[in-house]
């Protein structure tokens, strides 16, 4: 397969859409601070922009990603942060404060905002909630079809990632992108090996839920 190819997501015509869950607003029990504008921002964006072994939906079919199907995510051409996989402008990349990292459990993601104020767009796009979900635009490379359960499932075992998106909703749900405090954090290595993001997309889930439980009592009324 040679063009690239995206999941379709919350019903967008886009072609993959990995995302989920709202942002973290405490590290460790300290609140995370609200930077002034022309001040440099204190917080990274952090989460997984794609996580193994979850089913998702794409053009009608089930696709499953192997752990590490993306190798070396940091080599090669430039990865691109988008909003909405909107080419037009590009918010960062990895030779401008976009950090990639694949471990055990997806792919892992960070941007450091300092005072560049393109960075600084997809910051406030994270902290007002507006965009908290994370989306791969990628090529994927062939791939093997195994029924289970009378489902047909497209296994991919390699990929080529070429942009992760800041999106509203996606269809990955334990994909994420959160705030955290730059203050004292480790390397985005660390944070991965200690298990640190996963437990943010957790954390992420439950806030999602409880959410969605106080809209649905809400609505009772």
């Amino acid at each position: 397969m040679t063009k690239r190819e995206y999941e379709i997501a919350a019903g967008r015509p886009l072609d993959l859409e990995y995302g989920g869950g709202g942002f973290v607003s405490a590290v460790d029990g300290k609140s995370i601070s609200v930077a002034q504008p022309n001040e440099e921002v204190r917080q990274h964006l952090q989460g997984y922009g794609l996580r193994w072994r979850t089913i998702v939906e794409y053009k009608g079919q089930l696709i499953y990603f192997e752990p590490h199907a993306i190798k070396n995510p940091m080599w090669g051409e430039p990865k691109r942060l988008l909003f909405d996989h909107d080419e037009s402008e590009i918010y960062a990349t990895t030779q401008s404060g976009l950090q990639l990292h694949c471990d055990d459990y997806g792919l892992a993601m960070r941007l450091v905002i300092g005072k560049d104020p393109k960075r600084r767009k997809a910051y406030e796009t994270v902290k007002r909630g507006e965009r908290t979900a994370l989306s791969a635009g990628l090529i994927m490379h062939g791939g093997e079809f195994f029924d289970i359960e009378g489902a047909r499932i497209k296994v991919i075992k390699s990929a080529t990632l070429e942009e992760l998106s800041l999106v509203p909703v996606g269809a990955c749900k334990p994909a994420f992108c959160g705030l955290i405090d730059a203050d004292g954090a480790r390397s985005l290595e660390d944070d991965a090996e200690s298990l640190r993001i996963l437990k943010d997309s957790s954390a992420n889930r439950v806030t999602k839920a409880l959410a969605a439980l106080q809209e649905a009592l809400r609505n009772r009324h």
